[in-house]
């Protein structure tokens, strides 16, 4: 007898473990479910300006679930201004009718289980309209949402190694999936490869930054909801949902193929051009009365640029003009798309060989001015010359060299003396006679 109460006793100690734990995971889950579902109602409710800090109290009046119902699907729902219980009872009422004429099931849901903030019909509630406004996309098809989102998952996580979904638990604990996702429709954003499945908390990281950031996915999950041993999946549900209202549609391996095609196009010719507008800006640099040691890099640069840049960029746009004519084609045209005309890259092209042109002239008189000896003239102002005479209209002279100059000085002074010598001389002869 007393073995047996020891094992009776032993049983309910188990049963009580089995119970606590079984609460902890409750209240584990519907906190993560309060806190998501938080997050999903303001991205709607930011859009009229307004938001929910509380779930649970937010919602009891019945005017933020009125305005969330408006903005889901378009309708006018009437709406009383009052304070009192009974306008709260009555705007709770009025959404919970609304949701009925829609064919909406609402299991055990009062208008007061609402105003007193009960949370699990709360939770309930508001899941209820995302399962039928936010997955479905039709409240008449509600049955079939799961179904479909997961199918969606796996076509679109197919084909990835290390991962495989098959539940809304388990198959994203380690953010391979999330991150298998993205890249299947912006493989540009996430680096798959170097996606370690072990360092579950990183790729979890990295899946809700890059979605945030680059796709303006809200962040309504944290890698902290992922630390327990059982995850809701109504929350990550929740999410996935923004991802599949956004890319509905999975492409097919040759869809994919056509996509990738399409990227590396548009990547190049956003590179090349970005390549003629800085040179374009570089070449139009002046270089006049550089200083000797920067001129000589000029010309280096000039140099690298023609013989070692130049050719390569010649071999891309040869590519890229080949890209192009494939995408003009009729099987091409309605799949491809391109942000840079091959026209605005001839354009920049043929701009940018005239710049280079010119260039080059504008550096060969430089090298020739910097190659001319040097001028002691004052009067000269230059200050480089390579001719015997100088023209230059300052100088007024024949010769710049300073001792040619003095001896015809000398030489037309004895000329002007003598011919004045001779004519006092006449002057003489004039007088006597």
């Amino acid at each position: 007898m007393e073995s047996v109460r020891k094992m009776e006793d032993v049983a309910e100690q188990v049963s009580t473990i089995g119970k606590w734990k079984l609460k902890v995971i409750k209240d584990d889950r519907s906190a993560i479910q309060k806190k998501t579902f938080t997050k999903w109602i303001n991205t709607y409710l930011i859009k009229v300006g307004q938001t929910i800090e509380d779930l649970y109290m937010d919602l009891q009046d019945g005017n933020k679930l009125i305005t969330l119902l408006e903005i889901l699907t378009g309708d006018r729902l009437p709406r009383e201004r009052g304070k009192m219980r009974f306008h709260k009872l009555q705007n709770v009422e009025n959404c919970l009718a609304f949701l009925k004429r829609k064919n909406i099931k609402l299991v055990n849901i009062r208008n007061d289980d609402i105003v007193d903030g009960n949370p699990k019909l709360i939770l309930g509630l508001i899941w209820t309209i995302i399962l039928n406004f936010e997955i479905s996309h039709d409240p008449e098809s509600q049955a079939s949402a799961k179904a479909n989102l997961i199918d969606w998952a796996k076509r679109a996580c197919r084909g990835y190694k290390g991962v495989e979904v098959r539940n809304f638990t388990t198959s994203f604990k380690n953010g391979m999936a999330f991150n298998a996702i993205i890249h299947r429709f912006r493989p540009d954003i996430i680096d798959y490869e170097k996606l370690i499945p072990e360092n579950a908390e990183e790729n979890l990281e990295n899946a809700f930054s890059v979605a945030e950031e680059e796709l303006g996915i809200p962040r309504l999950l944290d890698v902290e909801d992922f630390l327990i041993d059982e995850l809701d999946e109504k929350s990550i549900m929740t999410y996935l949902s923004a991802f599949n209202r956004m890319y509905s549609k999975v492409p097919t391996e040759e869809e994919l193929a056509i996509k990738m095609y399409s990227d590396r196009i548009n990547s190049d010719a956003k590179k090349l051009l970005t390549w003629l507008k800085t040179n374009i800006d570089r070449l139009e640099k002046r270089i006049y009365k550089m200083e000797p040691e920067l001129f000589e890099k000029y010309k280096e640069d000039l140099q690298h640029l023609k013989e070692e840049e130049l050719p390569n960029k010649l071999e891309l746009k040869e590519f890229l003009a080949d890209c192009y004519k494939n995408i003009e084609s009729a099987e091409a045209e309605d799949s491809l798309t391109t942000d840079v005309t091959m026209d605005k890259l001839n354009h920049y092209w043929d701009a940018f060989e005239r710049c280079l042109a010119d260039k080059e002239a504008c550096v060969q008189n430089e090298s020739d001015r910097a190659s001319r000896k040097y001028c002691d003239r004052k009067c000269c102002n230059r200050k480089y010359c390579n001719r015997k005479s100088c023209n230059r209209k300052c100088c007024n002279k024949k010769y710049c060299n300073r001792k040619v100059l003095q001896q015809k000085v000398l030489l037309l002074i004895v000329v002007v003396i003598d011919h004045i010598s001779d004519k006092h001389q006449l002057c003489k002869i004039s007088a006597q006679n």
